[in-house]
């Protein structure tokens, strides 16, 4: 950790000391070769916001309304939805497609790196924003989104922009029980774009990279919300299990070594997996003791706290809207119910799942990842 930390603050500091330098003589004389499109046509002013989705139904139309007018356009990615997301995004389409540009892709079974470099492909724009299903824009108060658009269009410097956000979990109306997983710092999710950006794979993660030219630039304000949690439990339990799968796979790839028959068969990775984590393969147990560790570390949204509701969540929350739902016992968050999952509103946990001790989990992962 200390060498990566010496590694990165040598970098920072490499930054500052070529950026006015190739600014200068590499970007300024060759940036309408740079600022191009990937089959090299001019870039048009404004933002091309990308947001890719697997079985994202109940964030996608919040998400993608609230870029109405934030974004010129939206390039929407499904990854081989089996809801309803796919169909959400061309009835998103036909509904405003007369306001702004709107792509939709159909990628099932694509890597998210495939998808992000898809994104990367389809922009038309001199601005390229970074986005996913469950985040949702303000757009009313000091921190609407359409105030930074406003102010990124004056700016003709490079830049890759840090939007520190907001979490919600679980439901609409919960969060984490610590202030500083409330609010994090984000990432550079708003790029200027041109042909030396490109994303790159670190363990479970993407991350987009840009050359020393750019300006690494990081926003205070609050811009949009991250629904993190509000997804049905296969889809949270599906993103637990890819997210590890692609960390032990690009954990060999990055040594350059072969992976694994049974860390290159994701299926056999995920029973390992869930065996090891949560002490049983068994699906409908898997979930129960999932959806227990998920739910324990929660505590109520305190607007007083953090801040107003997104409009389009403000909406659902006042049309009484309550397919999750963090249950409590013994004035603790207990577990979620989700009255789109049958299957799992009529389980009877086992002896074994009841006395599953969310503790134990949490000291033996704590010991695990230190």
């Amino acid at each position: 950790m200390f060498i990566a930390e010496i590694k990165s603050m040598l970098k920072q500091v490499l930054r500052k000391l070529l950026l006015p330098v190739l600014y200068q003589f590499y970007y300024k004389p060759n940036q309408n070769k740079i600022r191009v499109t990937r089959d090299g046509k001019p870039l048009k002013p404004g933002i091309s916001a990308v947001v890719a989705a697997r079985d994202e139904e109940y964030t996608i139309t919040m998400c993608l309304e609230s870029l109405i007018e934030v974004a010129d356009q939206i390039i929407c990615i499904d990854n081989g939805s089996t809801d309803q997301t796919l169909k959400l995004m061309y009835a998103f389409k036909e509904k405003y497609g007369s306001k702004l540009k709107i792509d939709v892709l159909e990628m099932p079974g694509a890597l998210l790196g495939d998808c992000r470099e898809a994104g990367l492909k389809h922009t038309e724009h001199e601005w390229h924003l970074r986005w996913d299903s469950d985040m949702v824009c303000k757009t009313s108060g000091p921190e609407d989104m359409r105030e930074l658009r406003k102010q990124v269009m004056q700016d003709p410097h490079p830049r890759a922009i840090q939007l520190p956000r907001t979490n919600l979990m679980g439901d609409l109306r919960h969060t984490y029980n610590t202030p500083d997983k409330v609010v994090d710092p984000g990432e550079p999710i708003l790029i200027s774009f041109g042909k030396d950006i490109f994303y790159k794979e670190y363990g479970k993660f993407d991350a987009i990279r840009v050359p020393f030219y750019y300006k690494q630039v990081k926003e205070d304000k609050r811009h949009y919300f991250h629904l993190s949690g509000l997804k049905s439990a296969n889809n949270l339990l599906h993103r637990w299990f890819y997210f590890e799968w692609r960390n032990e796979v690009n954990k060999y790839k990055d040594q350059g070594l072969p992976v694994p028959a049974e860390v290159e068969d994701f299926a056999r990775f995920k029973t390992n997996f869930a065996f090891d984590r949560l002490g049983t393969a068994e699906p409908m147990a898997v979930k129960y003791r999932f959806l227990r560790q998920f739910t324990s570390p929660l505590a109520l949204y305190e607007i007083a706290q953090f801040g107003e509701y997104p409009q389009v969540v403000a909406n659902k929350i006042e049309d009484g809207d309550n397919r999750f739902e963090v249950v409590y016992k013994d004035g603790k968050p207990f577990l979620r119910t989700d009255r789109n999952d049958l299957e799992f509103a009529s389980y009877k946990p086992s002896n074994e799942d009841v006395a599953w001790n969310v503790d134990s989990y949490f000291e033996r992962m704590k010991k695990l990842y230190s």
